[in-house]
């Protein structure tokens, strides 16, 4: 298995970080909506922790290891409750950079001119940030198998080096396709079993 050097990250970094995000890739897009919360529970006890530790060693290395553990906590809480609106505000920035991307938006601004691929992305982040949240039940899987290719591709990228990278994206556009179909159908039959299970007469007393 071939890793290659990129900036601030040796060879086996490389491997490592490939492996991981091959494996994390994988497990979002086949079972992402059944562990997304998980996923973003652990990603708001991490940055809780972090801030509460930042902010604690002014006080004193127990104060800040008391805080890190508060920031993990309610870090955790916020995320868990949270995990809609961020799938949602993803998929809305995902859209936005791609109208950027294709308005051939240059990143440059003069001060007192509006930037009007700046202003159409970000229209369309807030529209399909809506559109997204209010069908979010029924996207999760879709967006995480998506989530999960992307992170395939690049992982597969950093095991294999710059010239995998049509490969590697085949190999994600083939995981998201292939995880959308197997989530896509997992959640009509959830949906499906609640329904039967709601219409179902309760059992003679």
């Amino acid at each position: 298995m071939a890793a290659f050097d990129v900036p601030l990250v040796s060879g086996e970094a490389a491997v490592i970080i490939g492996i991981i995000l091959v494996i994390v890739g994988l497990a979002l897009a086949f079972w992402g909506h059944g562990i997304w919360s998980s996923v973003m529970s652990l990603i708001g006890a991490l940055l809780g922790s972090a801030v509460g530790f930042l902010f604690g060693t002014g006080f004193g290395v127990v104060a800040a290891l008391l805080l890190a553990l508060v920031g993990a906590i309610i870090g955790s809480i916020l995320f868990t409750k949270l995990v809609k609106v961020a799938l949602a505000f993803v998929v809305g920035l995902l859209a936005g950079a791609a109208v950027y991307a294709l308005l051939r938006g240059q990143a440059t601004f003069t001060p007192g001119q509006m930037d009007p691929p700046l202003i159409a992305a970000l229209l369309v982040l807030v529209v399909v940030f809506g559109i997204s949240y209010y069908f979010i039940d029924d996207l999760i899987g879709i967006i995480t198998a998506a989530l999960g290719g992307l992170l395939l591709a690049g992982g597969l990228y950093f095991l294999q080096g710059p010239g995998s990278g049509t490969t590697s994206a085949l190999a994600g556009l083939g995981v998201f396709v292939l995880g959308a179909a197997t989530q896509t159908a997992t959640i009509r039959r959830r949906k499906r079993a609640r329904a039967a299970a709601t219409a179902s007469p309760p059992p003679p007393p």
